[in-house]
């Protein structure tokens, strides 16, 4: 069973410091896992994942690493200091999400990616879903500025340090930007987490076969019991473009391992 890092993982309200699902990764050689916060406020809960984040790292060092959930559209101070609270307890980048109402883009928030930069932390960027409230479906999207990944290439070009990763593969509508994007910038990845991630493959959207092998990441949204199932799956599917085996190993486990300095 080939080795995995899984680079998008969630903390689970009844699974505090992810001991059950710890086992669930050994049972199927899942050696590494990223976990990200998801902003409370976006779906009205109580639940203040960030915080759980560091529980989870702190409890499994070496076998989970995490982000701090940030939003942008709250100003660049707020920003700037929840990165620096929890870059200071030992997360190693930061997730953006909603990416809503703001544009990565502008110049007023080069402060943070100076920062950012200066820590040595990656950014991951929640793309494709536009409107995250599903308990107040009416919340008006003000701005799509954040949602595209065109809007992350002077950011990524102006920072070299950073490496940003663009989740769901850069969402279903926008899927070739992320491929313009990669094949152009050795900074810019995507994970491959369901659903535009698998979506664009299972359609076998028109470029995908010009993917960089050294810059496409394994991730789940936490997979749990059906990681076997998802290995079949992406296995068959990517060896079904061309993908050698060593090309499937960079996949899920040696481009995650490169980003996460794992030794």
């Amino acid at each position: 069973m080939i080795q995995k890092i899984d680079i998008h993982l969630h903390p689970k309200e009844d699974d505090p410091l992810m001991e059950k699902y710890l086992r669930i990764m050994d049972k199927h050689n899942v050696v590494a896992g990223v976990v990200h916060g998801v902003e409370s406020e976006a779906f009205k809960r109580d639940f203040d994942s960030n915080a759980a984040v560091l529980k989870v790292i702190k409890a499994h060092p070496g076998r989970f690493y995490g982000t701090v959930c940030v939003n942008f559209g709250k100003g660049v101070d707020k920003t700037l200091d929840m990165i620096k609270r929890f870059g200071d307890d030992g997360v190693i980048g930061i997730k953006l999400f909603p990416n809503l109402n703001f544009d990565p883009n502008d110049d007023k928030y080069e402060p943070i990616w100076q920062e950012v930069e200066k820590r040595k932390m990656l950014v991951l960027s929640h793309c494709g879903w536009l409107n995250p409230n599903t308990k107040a479906p009416e919340t008006r999207i003000a701005s799509l500025d954040g949602a595209s990944p065109f809007h992350f290439e002077v950011p990524a070009r102006r920072h070299a340090g950073i490496n940003f990763i663009f989740a769901h593969f850069g969402g279903g509508a926008t899927y070739l930007e992320t491929l313009v994007l990669t094949s152009r910038l050795k900074n810019c990845f995507a994970d491959t987490c369901p659903g535009w991630g698998r979506w664009v493959f299972e359609n076998d959207m028109a470029g995908l076969k010009s993917m960089f092998r050294s810059q496409l990441l394994y991730g789940t949204d936490n997979a749990g019991e059906n990681y076997g199932l998802d290995d079949i799956w992406w296995t068959d599917k990517l060896t079904s473009m061309g993908f050698t085996y060593g090309d499937l190993q960079w996949y899920f486990y040696e481009n995650a391992k490169k980003l996460l300095k794992i030794a």
